[in-house]
């Protein structure tokens, strides 16, 4: 991909992966199915339910915060720097441990460092 091509799609690529990313609200309001979906089971103890939700609730916000920057262009690169720094950081703790075998976990944290990816070099000017 030429630089000129995500400079030019830019706001669409945000805001496709940011509604994409935004979808984790999902674990905000239903933590249980969601973790069973993505990682094969999911924790009945109320801490770690509880930081399920934070959780998803915290990625949805990062999602919304990407498709603003879509609209807002002054705000568009620290946004990006925090979406890809969470992105990087989800495909770190999955795809550096076990948690890589579980399919969708996997799936998940490649389609995050490829937005990474793509943020970084459009940040960078490539």
């Amino acid at each position: 991909m030429e630089s000129h091509v995500i400079a030019t799609h830019i706001e669409i690529i945000l805001i496709i992966t940011g509604a994409v990313t935004a979808t984790m609200l999902s674990q905000f309001f239903a933590p249980l199915p969601v973790l069973r979906l993505v990682y094969g089971e999911a924790p009945l103890d109320a801490v770690s339910v509880a930081l399920a939700r934070h959780w998803g609730l915290l990625i949805f916000c990062v999602g919304a915060l990407l498709v603003y920057a879509a609209y807002v262009p002054p705000l568009r690169a620290p946004i990006m720097v925090v979406a890809a720094i969470e992105k990087v950081g989800l495909g770190v703790c999955v795809l550096g441990t076990s948690l890589r075998r579980r399919g969708m976990a996997a799936v998940l944290a490649g389609g995050d460092l490829l937005m990474a990816l793509v943020y970084v070099l459009y940040l960078a000017g490539l």
